[in-house]
Order: C-alpha cells, then structure tokens, then sequence
C-alpha cells in the first residue's frame, strides 16, 4: 500500500503524511496514530508529533490534524493554507459544537468553535468516523469521508488474562460517567448480587456508589495498547444517555469488544446499530429493557455468550486498521 504519487514538480519528492498532533489519548490513538502505524509499516514515509516546522513540511506532501481549535495552531494552519504546498486533512470525532461533558463545555467557546469550523472550511479532506458528524460538517467542506474507528489486528488473536470468576467489564473516561444514570447503576448493583459468582470489572473513572462492592475489581484508566493487554471480562457495557452528543458517538465500543471476543452489550442508539446484530454478535438494549435483565439473561446463557462472542470476532476481521488502511489512503489522497 503506498500512497497517490503527486506528480507535480515541486511535490513529487516528499509524498508522505504528517500527523499533527499532541499525541495523547484514544482520539490519537485512533484517528491518527494506528493509521500512520499501518501505512509506514507498507513503507510509506508517515510519522506523527507535536510540531508543525519548515523541516518537517519540507519531508511530506500531507498533513493530518485533529479537531485544531487554539489561536496558535489555527493561525499556522491558514498560513498553510494560503502556501498552497500541501493537501490538509482536518479530522473530527465528537459534536464538541454540544457536549454533555461540563469541561468540554466550559472549554468549546464560541471562538474557539468558530476557529474550529474555520479550520474544516479550509483543509483539502475532512474525515470522522460518525455519519452525524459529517452530514452537520457538510455546510462547512463538501469533501468529506467517513472512516470508522478500527483496531489493530492483532487483537483478533490476542488471548485475554484468565479470569478467576465470569465478568462484566466497562470501559469509560471521565467524560462518560455522566452517562451512568442512578437507575442503571442500580440495576447493575442488582445484577451482582441476583449473580453472585459474577464479578464486575471497571476499567476508568468510577462512581462512588460501586468502590465497597467486594466484587468490583477497579482498574485505573491506562494507555490504548496496555488496556488491551490487561483487559479480561466475558459482557461487555457502555451505558449512553441518549443526547446529540452520543448519539453522534462512533461505534468503537462495539468494535472493541468483538475484536476482543467480547459479548456487548450496548444500548440501542444509532452508534452501535449495525455494528452490533441483536442476539447475533451481542445484545443492543431496547426501550423496554433494563441492563439488569439483559446481564441476567446472559449470566444463565453460557453457550449463547460463547457463540455470540465467536460470531462478532469473526466480524470484527472487517473492523482492524490493516484491514481499512486503503480508506484512510483515498481520503488522505483526494483533493
């Protein structure tokens, strides 16, 4: 896999993708670093950092950034702009234009959306793994490409830590505690002591209420690659209120856990449909259902959750970044 040669004189010699980035988090992770990671290990010249210099420009015909919103680096992307001399690729993976989380709120200012929304109008490709997203970015750029989140493909082979007891598992940030309504998380409660040889894995920032219940194992939130090596629970959660917000959410969860040959179970909000078939590859909670049943009803299913989990990692074979690699590409190469 290479990338399109860019045939004009003064560009020929440097094809190759920048990624400009502070190089931190899940949204680095996936939407610059695993994509580079592929494409250089096709050798290609593709690398990632912090700085946007003459020197590095000077080595590349692209660069790729994410979500740039302050002074500074607005005003350094429309003098690259103005240049003329490189393809800009501007990606964006959440409607921070109305977040739930209060800091993203407090953060997301009129001018720095307004710098935001600038730095769409300008760059060559806008890419976000969420449909949403792009239809409300279209009044901005008319090149825009849907690329969903993936995973590495290792993870399809990847066998999880052994466990002592079956377990639920739940990944979140701090941004996502919000979605934990008192209900669900007492349905959940409830669910551990309906199963009492079911234990609940907690992976990020916990509430308060879970922290004396003998059977949570609490794991502080780590680096992408360490989370997936330490990680081992059979069902796998995520609670989502239903908000603009989430409902603008891209459907790694559910990639995640079926790479990981994880049942999820996950509510039924346009983010997972399709990603995960009801009854097939997990459960997708409808209106009239509660976490608490639906963990019930998969604690008393061994066979069921052992076939459920086979058939989303199977599926997830479509869902790895090698496997998406030449989406990224034509985005990245269109103009």
């Amino acid at each position: 896999m290479t990338l399109t040669e860019n045939t004009s004189h003064s560009t020929a010699h440097r094809v190759g993708v920048y990624g400009w980035t502070p190089g931190q988090g899940g949204v680095h992770h996936h939407r610059i670093a695993e994509p580079i990671r592929v494409l250089a290990e096709h050798g290609n010249r593709a690398f990632h950092g912090i700085q946007l210099d003459d020197e590095i420009l000077s080595t590349v015909d692209t660069v790729l950034a994410h979500t740039l919103h302050d002074e500074d680096s607005s005003e350094a992307w429309e003098l690259l702009a103005k240049s003329d001399s490189h393809r800009m690729v501007f990606d964006v993976d959440d409607w921070m234009w109305a977040p739930d989380y209060q800091p993203f709120r407090d953060h997301y200012t009129p001018e720095n959306l307004a710098r935001l929304f600038r730095n769409v109008e300008i760059a060559h490709v806008v890419t976000t793994p969420s449909p949403v997203i792009a239809e409300f970015l279209s009044r901005y750029n008319s090149n825009i490409w849907v690329i969903p989140n993936t995973v590495p493909a290792w993870l399809l082979s990847h066998t999880m830590p052994p466990r002592e007891a079956p377990a639920v598992g739940y990944q979140g940030s701090s941004s996502h505690v919000h979605d934990w309504r008192p209900s669900t998380l007492e349905g959940l409660v409830k669910f551990l002591r309906d199963c009492p040889d079911w234990e609940l894995k907690w992976y990020g920032p916990q509430p308060g209420n879970l922290v004396e219940l003998d059977a949570v194992k609490h794991y502080p939130w780590a680096s992408i690659d360490t989370h997936y090596r330490r990680v081992s629970f059979d069902v796998g959660i995520g609670p989502l209120r239903d908000t603009p917000f989430n409902r603008a959410k891209s459907s790694l969860r559910a990639v995640e856990y079926a790479a990981l040959g994880v049942v999820a179970v996950l509510p039924d909000l346009p983010p997972y449909r399709g990603w995960v078939e009801d009854g097939v590859t997990g459960r997708l909670i409808q209106s009239h259902e509660t976490l608490r049943g639906v963990l019930g009803d998969l604690a008393r299913q061994s066979t069921a959750r052992v076939q459920m989990a086979a058939a989303a990692r199977v599926r997830a074979q479509a869902w790895t970044t090698e496997a998406n690699i030449r989406e990224w590409v034509a985005a990245w190469a269109s103009l």
